[in-house]
């Protein structure tokens, strides 16, 4: 009963948000003066090229390596949190109002999968018209009702395990999942051990092992493809925003406070990790089957070993927290900030600003 009484919690708070906010995803993104200088909140490598996203729904996309962005024709204006593609061509962004974008050109043209009104309609449908509680029946007109003032909760992540199944996550517990590809999307927070609805940062992969990282040190596991996420043990209190997972079998997780853990046996234990800087970790990426790279909120860069040892440090490159980075195809970091998108060139521990003369 608590489980289902936070499901409708869910539903309720993705729902009372302003009018104006379904406006904001119905607007196609600003033409943006400067786009590689915008907030950017995620950037990833599509076959050879880099796509970016960031604040009212801009996306971007490079193909020399992050020198030079082009601005793609986006479908809404509300800020994207997440990109992520599964082939060169075949990728899906997510954000605020409960967005889920989907492209199939490798991010030149962008097409709406989900918003937060049709997430709201789902989730009402699911949990409440066609329960069979009679308690939640009785709050299905005022679903209905706060579903008219329109949703403008984010999701913050998500997760393919191929070109057909995927997960997306956010806020208050909120988890949809789709087997096609995205033309359905369907709410799955029931199938996720989360009866207090905690905010759900992050999602990795580690061989047929699907993991959930979120708030107030909340790491959920699922071992059935997703069927059913389980709390499990986790080496922190506070709150995760993000795990990867590399080819030769470690995890880490990271999140407030520069904190940083490291498992060997697929998440059954993690040590710490002592990193130089106190500064909130927001994002890593997989260099390899065993090193990875980690950035944070001071615009820090520092790649991790093998065995858990900080083998490079890069203090204070950018000229605002980071928010994402990839590998370009030619080798470069791109490092996507608060204030645009900056590249490290391979074996230079500097950066420079894209789309200005400032170099650091």
């Amino acid at each position: 009963m608590l489980r289902r009484a936070a499901l409708v919690l869910a539903l309720l708070t993705l729902c009372c948000a302003a009018r104006a906010a379904a406006g904001a995803w119905q607007r196609p993104a600003p033409k943006a003066a400067k786009p590689e200088q915008s907030v950017l909140l995620s950037v990833v490598l599509a076959g050879n090229r880099l796509v970016a996203v960031g604040e009212r729904g801009l996306i971007l996309y490079s193909d020399d390596d992050g020198r030079r962005w082009t601005q793609a024709m986006g479908p809404v204006s509300v800020t994207l949190t997440k990109a992520l593609f599964v082939s060169p061509r075949v990728g899906w962004a997510v954000g605020h109002g409960g967005v889920i974008l989907h492209t199939d050109d490798g991010g030149q043209s962008w097409g709406r999968q989900l918003d937060g009104l049709q997430a709201a309609q789902l989730a009402a449908t699911k949990y409440v018209a066609d329960s069979t509680d009679p308690a939640l029946r009785q709050q299905a007109a005022a679903a209905r009702q706060l579903i008219l003032d329109g949703a403008d909760k984010p999701f913050f992540d998500m997760l393919f395990v191929d070109q057909r199944t995927g997960f997306a996550v956010g806020a208050y517990g909120l988890i949809f999942h789709t087997s096609d590809g995205g033309a359905h999307w369907t709410p799955w927070m029931e199938h996720v051990d989360n009866p207090q609805g905690l905010h759900l940062y992050g999602m990795a992969r580690d061989g047929a092992t699907l993991f959930i990282a979120g708030e107030q040190g909340l790491l959920l596991r699922s071992t059935d493809g997703g069927q059913q996420f389980s709390r499990v043990p986790g080496p922190y209190k506070g709150s995760y925003f993000g795990m990867v997972s590399l080819s030769g079998g470690e995890l880490y997780l990271y999140g407030l406070r520069g904190s940083l853990y490291r498992s060997v046996d697929h998440g059954a234990a993690w040590s710490k990790i002592e990193a130089p800087s106190q500064a909130s970790f927001s994002a890593a990426f997989d260099l390899s089957a065993t090193e990875a790279a980690f950035v944070n909120q001071a615009g820090q860069l520092f790649v991790i070993g093998g065995t858990g040892q900080i083998l490079q440090s890069v203090p204070g490159i950018a000229l605002a927290p980071y928010t994402s980075m990839a590998r370009s195809a030619g080798g470069a970091w791109v490092l996507a900030s608060m204030r645009g998108i900056s590249r490290v060139e391979p074996g230079r521990p500097t950066a420079s600003a894209t789309g200005n003369e400032i170099t650091k």
